[in-house]
């Protein structure tokens, strides 16, 4: 219970920090374009850029980890991210996200019963996951500049097994000169028959 309350303290402090980013951003960006207020929306892109690549270092909870034979708990690895994102317009956005965790663990199997795991009806099934990679085909819609809101499915590749995946997330932008832009992103995946896991970082992008 210690760890998932900590783990929930540092999603809010991220939450918190990406708000300030976005506050603070906005209001630079409004002083840097008063000459061009026409087109004041278009600046957030880096001027109609249609491209992007980014790179992250993330943290990612797993659900319903086994270790050492133990019951079910909530486990947090180092995993980063390789993005590629075509920006259609400044609201609209799809893309190639990769997720890599870059450490073996074992996921309670969908099928145990907690009955079972409170009583010690015999040995949890396990799934095990060899440094999973998981490649999403996401949607991403821009409210305002500075939050997208994103979804899609894809699948997660294991040296043990796949899974389809369903993600669903947001990303934070803070748009930097020469077509740059530093980056917090949230995301939450659905492992169909598997698991569930929630990722948390920072990055950094480059428009062209």
């Amino acid at each position: 219970m210690h760890s998932k309350s900590n783990m929930l303290q540092r999603s809010i402090h991220l939450l918190f920090f990406l708000c300030i980013i976005h506050y603070g951003s906005l209001s630079a960006q409004e002083h840097t374009d008063q000459h061009s207020s026409s087109v004041n929306h278009d600046t957030h892109h880096g001027d109609h850029k249609k491209h992007a690549i980014s790179a992250s270092i993330n943290h990612t909870m797993i659900f319903n980890a086994l270790k050492d034979g133990e019951n079910p708990a909530n486990i947090t690895l180092p995993s980063f991210g390789l993005n590629y994102t075509y920006l259609i317009n400044d609201k609209w956005s799809i893309g190639l996200h990769s997720d890599i965790i870059i450490e073996d663990f074992v996921v309670k199997e969908s099928s145990s019963t907690s009955s079972d795991d409170d009583h010690g009806g015999g040995e949890i099934k396990g799934i095990e996951r060899g440094t999973p990679i998981a490649s999403c085909i996401v949607a991403i819609y821009k409210p305002i500049p500075y939050l997208g809101l994103l979804a899609g499915f894809g699948r997660e590749f294991s040296s043990h097994e796949d899974f389809t995946v369903i993600r669903f997330g947001i990303e934070a932008p803070y748009h930097l000169p020469k077509n740059w832009e530093l980056f917090g992103v949230l995301t939450y995946d659905i492992n169909i028959d598997a698991y569930q896991s929630l990722t948390y970082g920072i990055g950094i992008g480059k428009l062209f």
